[in-house]
């Protein structure tokens, strides 16, 4: 166990890694990247591995081009394995609302220099033969989104920042961050004290654990997300571009000759990780199949396959849920040196390349590279939302993160 350190992140998973591996990078630090569990091992690993960069805002498309570009030269800028495809994805409505939805996509997509395209149903089934026709009203191809093997993310990064100088501090436990007039002072764990005067709360679903054990409160919800890996399946290809169905929230990608899919359920599960226990681990995560059953079913038209495909793989993780749907990145207002990356919105792994270097930038510079304020903590400062408030809002941003109207 280490001392003191300039930097203490807590929590390796993409977003925690990443932000440790730029902080290294940069030289002359003392880095300490810590976590309760194993390093990478949580929800990062268990995550779709989706890249979508088609969003509702200006900002998170400009951010998400940024990570395509950081996903592409992963390898080489980390000197770690990272498994992508650039397959393409197919944006699918359903419903007359939903198809104003995707010309809007397209204007903004276009305006913004993204490869899209508004194409017929007939022929976003023949970028994807196991994509049906029946009941599709308008499809959106993009053709920028990729997918990645999630696995590799997190840890791809906690080793390159090993290599730079970065300490690695796996199954360490923090109790508490230590506040002195204002300022981080120190981090208390299990393994003894680090004086530090910054601190990164990458913790995913033990982020508001990690704040609130220091009084600093954080406004967003560990949400379980399920989804299975089939068995590979006669036609199906790597290179096939992943699907989207806007008002089930259901989502498809090749994966290993079969296919990932899941859904944005309608009334997610969300997690008190107090409740859990000291000992949780994610891979103990209670999971019901009969969720990712019914998303089926309500998709059966144009998924049929799903209803025969063998399973190969179930598991799920905690993403942070936020009210407004925006991630949580930067410094928190009322503690100096205290610095959130967290609320990923299950969107997390994919934009952590970007959201890393950016946070480090913030941190070393004082200022981030970008006006990320949407989403700053400091724009929870003046509002109370009540605990049965913030889940009712978060799991609207849940199952509508395809923007389904």
């Amino acid at each position: 166990m280490i001392s003191k350190a300039d930097v203490v992140v807590i929590g390796s998973g993409g977003l925690g890694a990443a932000t440790a591996y730029y902080l290294a990078k940069r030289g002359g630090l003392t880095v300490a990247l810590l976590d309760k569990h194993d390093i990478g091992s949580q929800t990062s690993p268990r995550a779709a591995g989706m890249v979508s960069c088609v969003r509702k805002g200006d900002l998170m498309i400009t951010l998400m081009k940024d990570a395509c570009r950081k996903i592409e030269s992963f390898t080489e800028e980390t000197e770690q394995p990272l498994d992508w495809v650039h397959s393409g994805s197919l944006k699918i409505a359903r419903r007359p609302q939903d198809a104003d939805v995707i010309a809007a996509d397209l204007q903004r997509g276009k305006r913004m220099g993204l490869d899209v395209e508004e194409i017929s149903p007939g022929a976003a089934c023949h970028l994807n033969p196991f994509l049906k026709p029946a009941g599709v009203v308008a499809a959106l191809r993009i053709g920028d989104d990729r997918y990645f093997d999630p696995a590799q993310v997190a840890v791809g990064f906690a080793r390159g920042a090993q290599t730079k100088g970065a300490i690695l501090l796996p199954r360490t436990n923090v109790t508490e961050i230590i506040i002195e007039a204002g300022k981080v002072t120190a981090v208390q764990t299990t393994g003894g004290q680090i004086r530090t005067p910054v601190v990164v709360d990458a913790a995913g679903a033990w982020t508001r654990q990690v704040a609130e054990a220091s009084d600093i409160s954080v406004p967003l919800v560990p949400t379980r997300q399920q989804l299975i890996v089939t068995e590979p399946l006669e036609g199906a290809r790597s290179d096939l571009p992943m699907v989207r169905i806007m008002d089930a929230a259901v989502y498809i990608r090749p994966c290993q000759g079969g296919f990932l899919w899941g859904v944005y359920e309608e009334g997610p599960r969300f997690f008190d990780m107090k409740v859990l226990g000291p000992a949780f681990d994610v891979k103990d995560m209670p999971l019901d199949v009969e969720v990712l059953w019914r998303a089926a079913e309500e998709v059966k038209a144009q998924l049929l396959f799903l209803q025969t495909a063998k399973t190969r793989e179930f598991r799920g993780g905690i993403p942070t849920m936020t009210a407004d749907g925006h991630h949580i990145l930067g410094p928190a207002p009322a503690v100096k040196g205290f610095f959130f990356a967290s609320g990923c919105n299950v969107a997390g792994l994919s934009i952590s390349p970007t959201f890393g270097e950016a946070l480090a930038a913030w941190i070393l510079n004082g200022q981030p590279p970008i006006d990320l304020s949407p989403m700053s903590p400091a724009r929870f400062s003046n509002k109370n939302w009540s605990e049965e408030q913030l889940q009712r809002d978060a799991a609207w941003q849940y199952r509508h993160f395809y923007g389904a109207v």
